[in-house]
């Protein structure tokens, strides 16, 4: 390829700040989910692929991030703190709403599904993984 043609490639991506942080453009990511990944020590590649992206889109996020790291790295571990205080309040949720639930009759209804639930897994076993050759 040309100088020219790469430069138009490299001009196509760009970083798109908005309220919910910089977004990457022509996708749904945020330089927070590359820099998560990055971290996390996945390559260019695998980011591009678990998040849908172009390499490219990777590059150009990965670059904004050397640029700005000093601003991300403490807003991403803020926005990885929230993560988990909203897991452990959910769980909460879940949690209580199963207590109040676990002491209440069991249904007509859920019996017969409990029992064609225990019916299939007694019924059907499950050879190998679907996904894998053996």
């Amino acid at each position: 390829m040309n100088t020219q043609a790469d430069q138009l490639l490299h001009d196509r991506y760009q970083i798109i700040e908005s309220d919910i942080g910089p977004l990457i453009s022509e996708s749904r990511c945020t330089v927070f989910d590359v820099m998560e990944l990055h971290n996390a020590g996945e390559s260019l590649y695998a980011i591009s692929e678990i998040l849908n992206l172009t390499p490219l889109q990777v590059e150009t996020a990965l670059a904004y991030i050397v640029r700005h790291e000093a601003v991300l790295a403490p807003q991403l571990a803020g926005i990885l703190q929230r993560r988990v205080e909203l897991e452990e309040h959910y769980r909460g949720i879940a949690d209580g709403i199963y207590t109040k639930i676990s002491h209440e009759p069991i249904t007509q209804r859920q019996a017969e599904f409990l029992a064609l639930r225990e019916h299939s897994t007694a019924t059907y076993k499950v050879a190998g993984d679907a996904g894998r050759v053996e």
